[in-house]
């Protein structure tokens, strides 16, 4: 792949080390090696002496034109990456919260799970619904309609007098995150054409890798602050000035746009995924606080089939050619039914480690919420590092990447358990930061390709299908993750409080991490090798 810059000097993308050939290589493999420059913009061209004065208005006009368009296009860029940042940190920011809000509002264990996957758990159900409902009324409308929800439900978080008051405002923040958040895809494919939309996709893909670890870390430092003594509520209070601004933002810039052929709403599908997801999380997070009744152990138990229910008829409506809620022919494409589960199984491992870290470090040992902030600083370096690096790698190594990815975070958890070990509960930061550093160069070197090879092998008209099936699992990763090692971590306390009670149950909650990891690798073997090396190589021609 080759172009010609204004000197007429050629650059080969793939190897050519200069900045557009370095961003070019970046957004393509993040976004889905999409981005090429199909043609050379620089031809020589001809000229002719004339004696005639030829005002040069009309080009001045079109050149203008131009620029503004361009201008407005990244303007609208920045308003969604804005909603899309504070969807996904929200998932993440109230973990550092978690000791806080337990004393001051005297929640239980149960509580504090339901306070972080009540988020996910609504964000997930809604998720591909609020795509629906952008394809069939206006994109624009259900964004802003999605960051008001947002905005005003973070407010009756930051006010919330009780732990159920909280729970239910954290619902409303994921119901606003589902309606804004799918929205942000859809804009930027019809805002976008050719390298620009590879590119705006590559900051997309950035801003949700990142927000995902920042908002551990803004969240240690806004409790740390302790601002106007109001201790845990800032997390929620500082999206709203965030969100006046963008919606107001959003409303001046944003286009109204919707589908050509706008799909009909699955209902039946949206009743189904959400009894499914309800059956299997609610057990899990409320299971151990009951006593484990014989209702809810029944309710976890249906949870399975009413999941195959749920395929069974997803199966029916897409070879009736009706508009199902998942596309169940996306899983005849290999990347994809490999790509969906090594995407569960990412966010499962990254946000129930999120969830026991916190609960270990702050109350276990009493670290600080900005010091344990930091802890998770740390994780950031490794990720953005080989976010950052992976891509170049992905055309010489393909799938190996991945591999790589899994064969770090293995290696940065089994040094976290052996520093765990020979440190116990005098262990500080600097002890803990070289294997925290590891597992998050494991996790950037698995996010970064991961979107890009599970799109790989799916025609571009099922794209958007595609990418919503993804967001939507990697929400459902988040919500049993944090209820699944939450249920482990707090069997393991078994009602213990004392900091080597905290320790001894890390310490068996962190090797059920090392067997996701190691599945994960396993399931790397499965992808195909040149299938995932063609990434680099297509060419996106202009929608």
């Amino acid at each position: 792949m080759e172009w010609l810059d204004k000197k007429g000097h050629s650059h080969h993308v793939a190897s050519c080390p200069c900045t557009r050939c370095n961003v070019s290589r970046v957004a393509g493999l993040v976004s889905g090696g999409t981005m090429a420059e199909s043609v050379s913009r620089l031809e020589p061209q001809g000229s002719t002496l004339s004696t005639r004065l030829e005002l040069p208005q009309p080009p001045a006009i079109t050149e203008t034109a131009t620029a503004l368009a361009l201008r407005r296009r990244w303007l609208i860029l920045g308003v969604v990456l804005v909603g899309s940042f504070m969807a996904i940190l929200d998932v993440f920011i109230v973990t550092q919260g978690l000791p806080s809000i337990r004393t001051t509002l005297g929640a239980g264990v149960s509580d504090l799970e339901l306070v972080v996957s009540a988020y996910s758990l609504v964000y997930a159900v809604f998720l591909i619904t609020g795509g629906r409902l952008g394809d069939i009324l206006d994109r624009k409308l259900i964004f802003l309609f999605g960051m008001t929800v947002f905005t005003v439900a973070s407010t009756l978080a930051g006010y919330a007098p009780s732990p159920s008051f909280l729970i239910g405002s954290r619902a409303l923040q994921g119901l606003g995150a589902a309606l804004m958040y799918p929205q942000v895809l859809s804009i930027i494919q019809v805002t976008f054409k050719g390298a620009e939309r590879s590119l705006a996709l590559a900051l997309f893909a950035a801003i949700s890798g990142i927000g995902a670890i920042t908002g551990n870390v803004l969240g240690g430092l806004l409790i740390q602050l302790n601002l106007a003594g109001l201790a845990w509520r800032p997390i929620f209070l500082v999206n709203v000035p965030v969100g006046i601004i963008g919606v107001l933002a959003g409303f001046l810039v944003l286009r109204p746009s919707r589908a050509d052929r706008p799909p009909r709403l699955d209902l039946p599908g949206v009743g189904l995924i959400s009894l499914f997801l309800v059956s299997l999380i609610l057990p899990l997070a409320e299971g151990q606080q009951l006593g484990w009744p014989d209702w809810m152990v029944m309710l976890l138990v249906l949870s399975f089939p009413i999941l195959a229910l749920f395929v069974l008829y997803e199966r029916r409506r897409t070879d009736n050619g009706e508009d199902p809620l998942v596309d169940m022919d996306l899983f005849k494409h290999r990347s994809f039914a490999v790509g969906i589960p090594l995407t569960l199984i990412y966010y499962v491992t990254a946000s129930g480690i999120f969830f026991t870290l916190v609960l270990f470090l702050q109350s276990g040992l009493g670290f600080s919420p900005i010091i344990s902030g930091l802890s998770f600083a740390v994780i950031n370096v490794g990720f953005i590092s080989a976010s950052l690096l992976g891509p170049r790698l992905l055309p010489r190594f393909g799938t190996r990447v991945l591999s790589l990815a899994y064969i770090l975070q293995t290696i940065g958890l089994a040094a976290t358990i052996l520093t765990l070990n020979s440190y116990g509960t005098s262990l500080n930061l600097y002890e803990l930061a070289l294997p925290l550093l590891v597992f998050g160069a494991g996790a950037g070197f698995a996010l970064s390709p991961l979107l890009g090879v599970i799109l790989s092998g799916v025609p571009s008209q099922d794209a958007g299908a595609a990418s919503g099936v993804v967001s939507t699992s990697m929400q459902i990763g988040n919500t049993v993750g944090i209820s699944l090692f939450g249920l482990l971590y707090y069997s393991f306390l078994n009602g213990q409080l004392s900091p080597t009670s905290y320790l001894d149950a890390f310490k068996l909650t962190l090797p059920f991490f090392v067997i996701l990891a190691v599945s994960a690798f396993l399931l790397v073997f499965l992808l195909s090798q040149r299938r995932a090396r063609q990434i680099i190589q297509r060419l996106e021609v202009n929608h």
